[in-house]
């Protein structure tokens, strides 16, 4: 990705991973690194967290409080002149929807945060959820006043075409569990495994395969019976397309029909783009949209830790990476 231009303005999004616990001083890194003036934070738990990235980085907090029951809320971070910001709340969304404006001299441009629910053990009925989800997000945007704005988050959902490293994936969770580091827990699930003295500290097991213990909480529980049954699977390209088949995208098509445009795509149309998870890239469920009149203003979208974007703290500082565009003004 270029640097950024004096005529441009850089909007970033990130899911910090619930709260980003002991990983602060590499967000912030990732961040002051990043050359965002407006920065969009998902499963922000710590408003303390949000206002001293704001305090390093020289910007202004905006801050959306949880809307569901485990205290994961939204954030913005800006340094550009902010012109009001709502949380909406609606019943229906499992989080809140973070809205807020940025009115300079020569550009109003209006930010939608979001973070759709995964529950990705719910199959087609996940999507059915984001898609609700989703009915409610766009109706608070058509009660706003008509200006160019972005939809950014993390949206758990994939869009048509894109590829999923389903084989990679359960390979790699085959191989965890062989060593012993997924094991069942106490509600029959399989999940990363707590300390074991006769086996050595969990933390440099985890690191010696390849995954910061920082990142564990940003593992998957799967059902018991999956383990066994994905790891006779070959890593192979066409039965990843199988499996991709069986999950629906129906969320990202939706945006796409009404006129967004997906920012990383535009710019990226063949790259994969994985944004998540960063041990082990699979897939790409964060996105930046923008409306018809703010997307001709796009010049540039990448993932920061990819390998257009390299950054020494991104593969830990979260289990997603960061997406982060540039827009003229």
């Amino acid at each position: 990705m270029p640097p950024q231009k004096e005529a441009t303005i850089r909007v970033l999004t990130y899911n910090i991973l619930l709260g980003g616990e002991r990983r602060e001083e590499r967000i912030a890194g990732v961040l002051g690194r990043s050359g965002a003036d407006v920065i969009a934070l998902q499963e922000v738990r710590d408003d303390g967290l949000a206002r001293r990235l704001a305090a390093t980085l020289q910007m202004t907090p905006i801050l959306g409080p949880p809307g569901d029951g485990q205290g994961l809320g939204l954030a913005v971070l800006t340094r550009l002149p902010v012109d009001g910001h709502r949380n909406h709340r609606p019943p229906e969304m499992l989080r809140s929807h973070l809205e807020g404006g940025r009115r300079l001299p020569d550009l109003t441009l209006r930010l939608h945060v979001v973070h759709l629910a995964a529950r990705f053990g719910e199959r087609a009925q996940g999507e059915e959820r984001r898609g609700r989800e989703l009915d409610c997000l766009l109706r608070d945007i058509d009660r706003s006043v008509p200006s160019p704005h972005l939809l950014v988050g993390d949206f758990n959902s994939l869009s048509l075409g894109d590829h999923l490293e389903a084989t990679r994936f359960f390979r790699r969770m085959a191989a965890l569990r062989r060593a012993g580091l997924l094991v069942r827990q106490a509600d029959g699930w399989v999940g990363p495994v707590g300390s074991n003295e006769q086996e050595g500290p969990p933390e440099q097991r985890w690191l010696a395969h390849g995954i910061d213990p920082h990142l564990l909480s940003g593992i998957p529980p799967l059902p018991r019976l999956v383990g066994p049954l994905t790891a006779l699977l070959p890593q192979s390209l066409q039965v990843d397309r199988v499996l991709g088949r069986l999950i629906e995208r129906r969320v990202v098509s939706r945006l796409l029909d009404r006129g967004y445009v997906d920012c990383y795509r535009r710019m990226h149309p063949r790259a994969h783009g994985y944004t998540c998870a960063t041990w082990l890239p699979a897939a790409r469920i964060d996105y930046m949209f923008a409306s018809p009149e703010a997307a001709p203003r796009l010049t540039a979208c990448d993932i920061i830790g990819g390998r257009g974007r390299p950054d020494r703290d991104a593969a830990t500082a979260s289990d997603h990476f960061p997406l982060v565009g540039d827009f003229s003004r």
